[in-house]
Parts: C-alpha cells; sequence; structure tokens
C-alpha cells in the first residue's frame, strides 16, 4: 500500500478535534478527491498527509499514523520525505519567494543535485505543458494569483514524486487554466504512484480523481466512486456542501438605482510585457441595487481594474467617478469611504488586536448604525469579538471582511473570489449579504472565476479581455456573447444541461 493513515487525530488543543480517528488507504495509482465545507478541516489533514504536520508544523493534538510506503512519515528526514512527496499548499504565496518562474520550477530538481541540462530540459517541458511559457523570466511576485498558482503546482511536479498532495489547487484559476491543470495532473499520474487533492468544486477534479472521500464533522467516510456520486444531492448536502449538479435558483431581474460608479476611459500605467497597458480606454458602470461580475482569463486585467477603482494602481488616463463625483484626484483613504473591499485572503488588510474593533473601524468609516455585536451575530461570528483576528480560521476571517464591508455602510463592495461560498453555510453568509446590500441601495462588484456562483448571484456580467470591458450586459446574454465565446471555457452547468 503508498499510504495507509491509522487513527489519525488533529487538532489544535479546543475541546473537538478537527478530524478524529481518520483511516485511511491509498494504493497504487489511486487518484482521490477530498471534498469537505470550508473548515472542515481539509487542509490541515492534507498537510498531515504531506508530512508537513507535525515535521514542519507542529500541532497541540497529533495522534496515530501516517505511513509513506511502510515509513512513518514522522521519522523520515525532511530530504527523504519532500523527494518522495509533491505537496502545494491552498495559499500559493506560502511556497513563492521572489524569483523568477524558472527559478522556483528548478529549485526542488537543484535540491537534489541533477545535471544543469536535466534540470533545463524538464523545466521547459513542464512550462510547455502548463502553458506558462509567456512567463518566462518574470518574477513571481509579478504574476496573478492565477499565475503564481500554476508555477507552484510545476515546482510541485519537477521532480516527479510518489505521491503528490495538493490542497484546493484550482483556487484562483480561471475555466481554461483548470482545464490545463487537469491535463497536467493526468499526465502526472502517470509519473507518479498516487495522488490526493482537497477541494470543494468536485466536478474541476473529475477528470483527474477516480474515488470521492468526504469529510465532515471531524469524520473521513471510506473512499467511494466519484462517478455516480456526482448526482447523489443527499450526499453532498449532508456534508454540508451544494451538490455539485444541483439546479440554478431562479432569476429576479433587478429593481436597479442612480449609478454609484463609473469608470471613463481607463488606461492604466502598468503595462505588459511588450508595452501595451493592462487596461486601455476601459468603460465600466455600477448603479444601485446590481451584482456586477467580472470574469476574465488570469492575467486579463481583473485585478488591475479593481486597485484602480480602489486608488492603489494609479492611472495613465480616464476618470473614477463615485456617486456622480469624479473622484478621480481622491486619496484612497477618502475612496475607502465610498468602496469596501473584501479581498481573497483577508490577512491582507486585518490590522486591529480584536474582531470588535475590526467592526468598529468599519463602522467609523460611513454610515453603517448597527451595533457590533448584531453585525458579528449575522455572519456567524457571535462571541468571537474579543478574538484576534489572526487567530480565526481563513473561512472566519472571510466571514468577517463581509461583516466589515456590511458595517461600513460603504456604497459599493468589492468582493474577489469569496471561497467561502462553495458550502452551504458560507454561500448562505454570501447572499445574506448580497441582499442586505442591494436591497438598501448599494452595489457589489464581485470577481471570481466561478462561473457556476455568477450565474447563480449576479445581475450583471462584465468580461474582461485584451485590455478593454469586451462585453457588459445580463449574465445570460453574456454566456452567448462573442466575448465569452473567445475566451473557450465552459457554460455554467445549467446552461450546458440547456445547450445539451
Amino acid at each position: 500500500m503508498l499510504l495507509n493513515v491509522d487513527k489519525l487525530t488533529l487538532g489544535f488543543g479546543t475541546a473537538e478535534p478537527l478530524v478524529q480517528d481518520a483511516d485511511l488507504a491509498l494504493g497504487e495509482g489511486q487518484r482521490l478527491l477530498i471534498c469537505g465545507a470550508t473548515g472542515s478541516g481539509k487542509s490541515t489533514l492534507a498537510m498531515a498527509l504531506a508530512g508537513i504536520i507535525p515535521q514542519i508544523l507542529p500541532i497541540p493534538q497529533y495522534s496515530g499514523r501516517v505511513s509513506l510506503a511502510g515509513e512513518n512519515v514522522t521519522a523520515l528526514p525532511h530530504a527523504a520525505l519532500f523527494s518522495r512527496l509533491g505537496y502545494v499548499a491552498q495559499s500559493a504565496e506560502d511556497q513563492l519567494w521572489d524569483l523568477s518562474v524558472e527559478d522556483i520550477i528548478a529549485f526542488p530538481l537543484e535540491n537534489r543535485a541533477l545535471p544543469r541540462a536535466q534540470i533545463r530540459e524538464r523545466v521547459r517541458a513542464l512550462m510547455t505543458q502548463l502553458q506558462l511559457t509567456a512567463l518566462a523570466g518574470r518574477r513571481v511576485l509579478t504574476l496573478s494569483g492565477g499565475e503564481r498558482r500554476m508555477v507552484v503546482l510545476a515546482a510541485a511536479l519537477a521532480s516527479q514524486p510518489t505521491l503528490v498532495v495538493l490542497d484546493e489547487p484550482t483556487t484562483g484559476l480561471d475555466p481554461a487554466a483548470r482545464a490545463r491543470l487537469c491535463d497536467a495532473l493526468v499526465e502526472a499520474a502517470a509519473h507518479v504512484s498516487g495522488m490526493i487533492v482537497t477541494e470543494q468544486d468536485a466536478s474541476a477534479l473529475a477528470p483527474v480523481c477516480s474515488d470521492l472521500a468526504l469529510l465532515s464533522g471531524g469524520k473521513l467516510a471510506a473512499p467511494r466512486a466519484l462517478g455516480p456520486a456526482l448526482d447523489d444531492a443527499a450526499l453532498w448536502t449532508g456534508a454540508g456542501l451544494l451538490p455539485p449538479r444541483r439546479p440554478t435558483p431562479a432569476r429576479t431581474p433587478p429593481a436597479t438605482g442612480p449609478e454609484l460608479l463609473a469608470v471613463a476611459g481607463l488606461r492604466t500605467r502598468l503595462t505588459r510585457a511588450d508595452g501595451a497597458p493592462v487596461l486601455e480606454n476601459a468603460e465600466l458602470s455600477l448603479k444601485a441595487g446590481e451584482v456586477l461580475a467580472v470574469i476574465g482569463r488570469n492575467g486579463a486585467g481583473k485585478t488591475t481594474l479593481m486597485k484602480s477603482i480602489l486608488g492603489l494602481a494609479p492611472a495613465a488616463a480616464g476618470r473614477i467617478v463615485l456617486g456622480g463625483t469624479d473622484a478621480t484626484g481622491w486619496t484612497i483613504a477618502r475612496r475607502a469611504r465610498h468602496i469596501a473591499y473584501v479581498p481573497q485572503s483577508m490577512r491582507q488588510i486585518l490590522f486591529h488586536m480584536s474582531v470588535a474593533e475590526e467592526i468598529d473601524f468599519a463602522r467609523s468609516m460611513g454610515a453603517g448604525d448597527e451595533d457590533t455585536a448584531t453585525v458579528l451575530a449575522r455572519y456567524g461570528l457571535a462571541g468571537h469579538e474579543e478574538t484576534n483576528p489572526f487567530a480565526l480560521s481563513a473561512r472566519q476571517q472571510g466571514q468577517l471582511g463581509l461583516a466589515c464591508a456590511d458595517a461600513s455602510g460603504a456604497a459599493i463592495a468589492i468582493v474577489d473570489e469569496p471561497l467561502l461560498a462553495r458550502d452551504l453555510h458560507g454561500r448562505a453568509l454570501l447572499e445574506t449579504f448580497l441582499s442586505r446590500m442591494t436591497g438598501s441601495g448599494r452595489a457589489v462588484m464581485l470577481i471570481s472565476h466561478d462561473l457556476d456562483l455568477v450565474d447563480d448571484v449576479a445581475t450583471r456580467l462584465a468580461i474582461v479581455a485584451d485590455g478593454h470591458i469586451q462585453q457588459d450586459g445580463p449574465v445570460p446574454e453574456g454566456w452567448h456573447s462573442p466575448a465569452f465565446a473567445a475566451l473557450g471555457w465552459p457554460l455554467p452547468r445549467a446552461h450546458q444541461r440547456t445547450a445539451a
């Protein structure tokens, strides 16, 4: 047996362990998908299966045994463990340094003192396979989030390890990049003995993984065939997850109000390798009551558009109008009173010592008039008033982001890849947030690669490509527009069934 897990219990000193008495046997050639709601312990389990816990990251509660080819991973020397095992963390930034793309991919091979010619050939092959050749010579910290993730994946596959463990590998990837990821993993499966992937979007990994194990309530279920499980809605809801093949909710046309944001003739100072601006003559508006989804390929300029609106990326030309007033010359702080920002990783913007202080600060920014306890209760954070925000889980930090945006009373909220929306509880919290924003004459700009999420909740769709807003209009029209067709992406699941 390639990997054996026996009575593995993992916890952080709380009353109940996060993972309790987990058993697993992974055979040669097996590709296992582990699914669970945000906060269920998938990342912790993945780190334990990869030996990161407890070798690199000790935790208060660790018992049981994880064996790789019969050897306890806790006893293997680091060099032996990590030469046989490839690992990709949920946060790609945790595995990156300010090096070139080629250097990051070559790093594990250089650690093994392979000949330079062999290293160059392996790096070249991986960059071609993952379509990273256009990034040659770039520093990884200048790449988009999706591009960084593909580079980290290439580095994990570089040494052709025995076992590959991937934690939420589709995070931040557009549909085309997800397809490349799946192709790369299918090819990698021919060179590795086993693969374990943790993920919430089971459909995305269906071409790669043959088996499924659900993690819920601290318990890891026995593996089952993935294919038949995709149609078992009760199986997924029982684990707190959105069923992969669920019906699309009915869409009600929004009642829109006055224009809250207008982007006119925006040209960015940031340029591409060929000297062209990332965005050129970009035009966009946002009205009260709207949920505007912005989609596009990794690196298309979505993040640059968002930063330009927030004032974080100075523009070379054009205007940003907020509430009818030209805000082009406004400071970042002044814009922040009109625009709340919920990034994918809230750690980027948290800075107070307690959760209550974060909410209090948000309330002080604008017209929010609810007390802190009421806001926290609405977003599932009651009892965490005195908790340090950095002690919250990634999911809870996402909840705090929504709570702060709501509490601020800002007319506009920009929400970037809300990962908590992939499970039942997280989706309910997101929909509560969207309802409160649109119902009170405010608006939301949602940046996401999750096309099913966009189809479920957005009222308008904008597609960024080739430095411009190529499509802007109702969501159903967007899926059948030339701009979307040019992306080469599959339609959201509901529209695939309609087309069939």
